[in-house]
Order: C-alpha cells, then structure tokens, then sequence
C-alpha cells in the first residue's frame, strides 16, 4: 500500500487538466473561465485505487478522441460526497447527488458535468476481483448504472474515515487488508444491487461455470485453458473468450487469485505453515517463483508480508 500522496491544489484550468489528466489518463476538463480550484490526492490500499477531488463545477470528458493503449482490467465507481453531477456512459444519464454513485468503465467514453461544487471519491476495483466474486457481472453492460446509494452512504462514510487515517495503515499488513477487504465487500454489495445486474448475470452461465471450476481447483498446478475446457466439455477457445471479455487471460486471472489466496494463508497462519507449503498448496509448483510473483504483486516478499518461514 502507498500512503496518501499530498492533495495537488491549483487554481487555474489547464493546472487542474494536467492534475486530472495525471490521475485519469484521457481526461480533459472545461470550466467557465481560466481560474479554476481543485484539489486531488490519491491513494492504494492493497489492490484497491482511491482518489478524492474537490472542484469547482466543470465538464468532464474521457477518451474524445483517443483510446486507452490497453485494458485498464478495472472497474470504477464515482462516489458523489458532495455537489451534483450527471453522468454519462454507456447510452445513460444519470444524475447523481451527495451520498450517490454511479459504475463506470474506464476504457469507454463517457462524461461528467459537476453543475455545483462538488467533493468525491473514485475507487479503482480491479476487474478479476469483481468477477471472481459476481461471475455474472458484465462491466459493458453495467458502465453508467446508478448503483445503491444506501450502500454508498455506508462506504462512503467508511472510505473517508479509512482516508483519514491512511497514514497509520502503511507498517500494519493486517490493517490494510481489513480496511482493503470491507471497502471491497461495501463496493460489491453496491454493485450487486444495481438495477440491470440481475439480467447482466442471465447471459454469463459459462463464465460462471468456468470462475466456479477454477476456485475449486486452485491447488492444481495443471489448471489451464485446456483443462478447464476438457472439464466443462467445452472448447478452448470458449474458454479464451470468457477472459478476453475480462480483458485478461486465463493465465493471469488463475494467477492473481492464486496469489491472493496465498496472501490471505499468509495473513491468517503467521508462520505456522511454511511459505513453500503454502505456495503448493496454491497451485505453484515451484516457490522460487512464486515469491517473484508475491513481490511483483504486493512489493514485499512473502515472508516479510506474512512473517512466514521457507
């Protein structure tokens, strides 16, 4: 996790383009004038992205013209926590006011008109995440919902509060994955009660079935395309195009649960299972390369993450 990075203030509209343009790539802002106050910090907790922006009302516009150079492999939500702004993506407007937010798809155009002052927050939630646990979600088709603004009220006041005290999160492995894992359970439960959802899941049964078989075989170091699609009497490239449509593969989504599993044993046994037991029990079949991966992943080794022994 990184500490909050220092809120950057200006007071002028192509100061605040670059601060935007540095946080969102893509992005451009119009405002009535030249003067122009804003304000932005973010911040990582764990695999989650926060970013808080203050403003001045202004016009907000993704991907005019240009298009991401690759996936962003994420979903967003705009958590409105104070002022009103309409949104636009995906064919939908909606107006969102204090205490509301809406889900948005990074890689698509869409806009934000802010027709007050406003305060908010963005939470980065990354794609392979939210599909392990809702199999049936489809960012496509969800990118501009309105989603449940009693949970929001609630993850709102627990982001702020988390914001707040990000400083005391960075020495304390333990304390980050709590906070990490109930903004991720306050987000979810928002997502999933989002109108549309139901009917998002009603066409993905293959991808159900193909997260479902892969939570269950974790351990199996021969878990890949072609043994999932022989399992589910499926092809391979059925397979492939479940992932394609997560913009990821097989291979990197098998990963990246593996690695949060691993994570998660690390956590909770605190050296009382070795790391390499837990890197097999997790599907790697060598843990020299399984404590890259860790590092690469979570910027520690596994043993100064979970306090483990080899």
């Amino acid at each position: 996790m990184s500490a909050a990075a220092p809120l950057l203030c200006t007071s002028v509209l192509h100061g605040w383009n670059d601060i935007v343009g540095g946080a969102f790539a893509g992005c451009v802002v119009d405002a009535a004038g030249e003067r122009f106050e804003g304000a932005l910090g973010t911040c990582r907790i764990e695999n989650l992205g926060f970013v808080k922006i203050r403003a001045q009302p202004s016009q907000v516009r993704r991907w005019l013209r240009d298009r991401p150079a690759k996936s962003s492999n994420a979903a967003l939500l705009h958590l409105q926590a104070a002022g009103t702004g309409i949104n636009r993506q995906g064919g939908r407007e909606i107006r969102i006011g204090a205490g509301e937010g809406a889900i948005c798809d990074p890689d698509q155009a869409y806009g934000i008109d802010f027709v007050t002052p406003y305060e908010m927050f963005v939470l980065e939630l990354p794609a392979p995440v939210i599909f392990a646990r809702q199999p049936g979600f489809d960012l496509e088709r969800a990118a501009g919902m309105a989603v449940d603004s009693g949970r929001v009220k609630l993850l709102l006041a627990f982001i702020q509060a988390a914001w707040d005290q990000v400083a005391l999160l960075g020495g304390d492995a333990d304390w980050r994955e709590c906070v990490s894992r109930i903004a991720l359970d306050l987000a979810l439960q928002a997502i999933g009660q989002a109108p549309e959802i139901a009917d998002c899941a009603g066409a993905s049964e293959l991808r159900r079935q193909v997260l479902g078989y892969i939570r269950e075989n974790m351990a199996d170091p021969a878990l890949r395309t072609s043994a999932i699609a022989k399992a589910l009497a499926v092809s391979s490239r059925s397979v492939q195009t479940v992932f394609e449509r997560l913009s990821t593969t097989a291979s990197a989504f098998i990963l990246e649960q593996r690695l949060a599993q691993a994570a998660g044993r690390l956590r909770a046994e605190r050296g009382k299972t070795s790391i390499t037991q837990i890197a097999y029990d997790c599907g790697f079949s060598d843990s020299a390369y399984f404590s890259r991966c860790f590092h690469k992943t979570y910027g520690v080794s596994p043993r100064d993450y979970g306090g483990g022994r080899n």
